[in-house]
């Protein structure tokens, strides 16, 4: 008997078509399909696949009384209710490290964009200003590198940062016995040592706005901040302003509070780059969570342990 999908995120046409040969698939990421959808309940769907952004709510868990695993597309799941699926006994499970790759080469070229000021070069070129453009911007090598966030993603971030003979600290909630790296206690700490900063930490209470106006005056003037992590870890209107101010050089950005909704404040804003959340996204990085989704799923309707839980904690 061929199994039911409810999909809830955005994803490839390829996944899509590949999903079809195995699931009878119900393809919800529209919001208002979505909300539709879950106005009555749904016998016989065993499966769901979401992401972190999209999640899944109690009262959407509740409309699947057959449900038996919610996948994330990815290692976010910070609006998946876990504790709702964890009662019911509904295993849940997401993509940890299928995207680390492709997230750090993002970091790297989001501060190496932003330190060496490749946009407003490109608009000069553009612009026909080629012999206008007698400026001077810092290197990347050598410099020192913060990392929030020394998980996964921050590792790799750290292994491209060494091809660059870059220093690197790093802050996490506590120090970890397998890396040299020089641990930072406070984000403060961490801010005001670093040249650029990279924010590749997860999006929960902790964080929510770590990044703000007192860290951008420790980074400084010359510094860059970059955020591929959650875009709820950074002040978006202190961030705003260190901009407008010279507070700090620039920023790099793919994740952005509140998005997909833009504020006006940071359009044109010459000193910042941002990527609508695309860091994760490579043909390696969807191979890797597609084929992870299908394993756990299988695992778990053979009754089996799935093999990447989301942490109950």
């Amino acid at each position: 008997m061929t199994q039911s999908l409810v999909i809830l995120c955005l994803i490839q046409d390829s996944v899509l078509v590949d999903l079809a040969k195995q699931f009878n698939i119900h393809y919800v990421a529209d919001l208002q399909e979505r909300a539709q959808f879950f106005q009555s309940p749904h016998a016989g769907i065993e499966v769901v696949l979401t992401n972190g952004t999209r999640g899944i709510t109690a009262a959407e868990i509740n409309q699947l009384p057959d449900l038996k695993i919610v996948g994330a597309f990815g290692a976010g799941y910070e609006n998946i209710d876990v504790k709702t699926l964890l009662a019911r006994d509904i295993d849940a499970t997401h993509g940890p490290g299928t995207n680390s790759k492709a997230v750090a080469d993002h970091a790297m070229a989001l501060m190496l964009g932003s330190a060496r000021r490749l946009l407003p070069m490109n608009e000069v070129v553009q612009n026909r200003g080629w012999a206008t453009a007698n400026y001077q911007w810092p290197c990347v090598y050598g410099k020192r590198l913060g990392i929030l966030g020394l998980g996964r993603i921050g590792m790799e971030i750290a292994q491209r940062a060494t091809g660059f003979d870059m220093q690197i600290g790093y802050h996490n909630r506590s120090i970890r016995d397998d890396v040299a790296h020089l641990y930072h206690d406070t984000v403060l700490s961490l801010a005001a040592w670093s040249d650029y900063l990279i924010c590749a930490s997860p999006g929960n209470q902790s964080t929510h706005h770590m990044i703000d106006a007192e860290v951008f005056e420790k980074l400084g003037a010359d510094g860059i901040v970059v955020n591929i992590g959650r875009g709820s870890i950074i002040d978006t209107k202190a961030l705003v302003h260190a901009l407008e101010t010279g507070t700090i050089a620039g920023a790099g950005l793919d994740v952005l509070e509140g998005e997909p909704e833009i504020p006006d404040a940071v359009i044109g804003l010459k000193n910042l780059i941002i990527t609508p959340h695309v860091a994760g996204r490579a043909p390696e990085a969807t191979t890797a969570k597609y084929d992870l989704f299908l394993k756990n799923v299988d695992l778990c309707l053979t009754g089996q342990p799935v093999a990447t839980p989301i942490p109950d904690d």
